[in-house]
């Protein structure tokens, strides 16, 4: 009997030493499939690849759609630089990027600037039941007659590793991004101008566990409706050490909360944002509890257009709880008037601290002067940061458009905002 537990006892270390072994060998022969040298489209590569292999794609410009087809790999820009290896969708209809089958974290997407896609929903990348991983990625100029018109995601865990989303637009909801039933990270990220109906940037609908952003910034976005940066329904943000600035929209410049949105947001800045009527820096509604901790409110405005209708250049709260903890608030506006909340009142706890005012180098076109940040904003003008000086800033030359009044390249709706944004006596 003993000797026949030791013989059952020995096939059974021989099985996982051979298991072990089998794995030490699988993962030390994965291979690296070049494009265009191995194989002359991207997807030809991922079709030859299998779990751990890496396609490394040489810089151009690839007119191809891509489906990571539930496979762990990594594709990935050799060079690194997103503006170096291009994925553009100009060329045909539907996502340009594809995670659809239950890809996992071990299915990356590095290096690339995606751009240039047109669909109903995620453009640039289209993500359902799947939990990949985007980094150093550019999703640009993408746009979709529904929602999400640079991403799209649905069911999964979505991770945002430097990522910069940007000029992207959705005829409905989410010009930059949309999720829904999802859960995920942003870090080190960027959104800028992007446009939607509601949610400029992103749109958060009844997600299945927390997001949390940090270190990121999210400017001139512009919503139609609600929410010109982030409109959250029924999902739980943690937002961490984010920047919030020059987003407009009807309701709730950076941020409209609806329907269970909840958030905690700690150690942010809210910056010249703005509301045609009401919360300049944010909108809270219909039973959401949202927490400000040690964030700055600095030269929001509500009622943009001075009719009379709005409120809030910081707040406006409706049937939800607001906290601010020790915020520091300063030169908010209602129309041209002082007027930091409406609605229902937040609950503040600690002190309300005044800003510190900077003086820095303001450059408009090629001239300098030496003004605090929201003059020079609200004058059109390009803020070096405080303590700079004229004599250690190199501005560049006067714009050759000069209706792009926010210097971003284009001609559009956030020009004239701006130009409304600054109406009355020069400073």
């Amino acid at each position: 009997m003993v000797g026949k537990r030791r013989r059952l006892w020995m096939k059974y270390l021989y099985a996982c030493c051979l298991m072990c072994l089998l794995g030490i060998v699988n993962s030390s022969f994965a291979n690296t499939l070049v494009v265009p040298t191995d194989y002359t489209t991207i997807q030809l590569a991922i079709d030859a690849a299998v779990a751990g292999d890496i396609v490394s794609v040489e810089p151009g410009t690839y007119h191809e759609s891509i489906d990571f087809l539930g496979k762990e790999i990594t594709v990935s820009g050799s060079t690194g630089l997103p503006e170096d290896t291009v994925l553009d969708g100009s060329s045909f209809s539907g996502a340009v990027v594809s995670f659809t089958s239950g890809e996992t974290i071990n299915s990356i997407l590095s290096g690339f600037t995606v751009r240039n896609g047109s669909a109903f929903q995620g453009a640039g990348v289209l993500i359902k039941n799947a939990s990949p991983i985007l980094i150093d990625c550019l999703i640009k100029d993408n746009q979709t007659s529904g929602s999400g018109g640079g991403l799209f995601a649905e069911s999964g865990v979505v991770t945002l590793e430097n990522v910069t989303v940007s000029n992207n637009n959705s005829s409905d909801a989410g010009g930059g991004a949309y999720f829904k039933f999802c859960e995920g990270s942003f870090t080190d990220c960027i959104f800028r101008n992007n446009s939607a109906t509601n949610g400029g940037a992103i749109y958060f609908k009844d997600s299945t566990g927390d997001f949390l952003m940090s270190n990121s910034q999210l400017m001139i976005n512009t919503a139609n409706s609600d929410g010109g940066c982030i409109f959250n329904k029924a999902t739980n943000l943690i937002i961490q050490d984010c920047s919030f600035s020059r987003n407009m929209a009807n309701k709730g410049g950076a941020l409209f909360s609806y329907a269970g949105g909840n958030a905690t947001i700690s150690n942010s800045l809210f910056s010249n944002n703005g509301a045609s009527m009401t919360g300049g820096a944010a909108e809270v509604r219909s039973a959401s509890v949202v927490s400000f901790v040690q964030c700055t409110f600095d030269a929001n405005i509500a009622d943009i257009d001075c009719d009379g209708v709005g409120g809030g250049a910081v707040l406006e709260v409706a049937g939800s709880t607001v906290t601010l903890n020790n915020p520091t608030i300063c030169a908010n506006l209602v129309c041209d008037v002082a007027g930091d909340f409406s609605g229902i009142q937040p609950v503040i706890i600690g002190e309300i601290l005044e800003c510190v005012i900077g003086i820095g180098a303001c450059c408009g076109g090629d001239a300098c002067w030496e003004m605090e940040e929201s003059d020079c904003l609200n004058g059109g003008g390009l803020w070096s940061g405080d303590t700079t000086l004229c004599a250690t800033v190199t501005c560049e030359a006067a714009n050759s458009c000069p209706a792009d009044v926010n210097g971003d390249g284009e001609v559009e709706v956030m020009d004239i905002i701006e130009l409304i944004t600054a109406w009355g006596a020069c400073p």
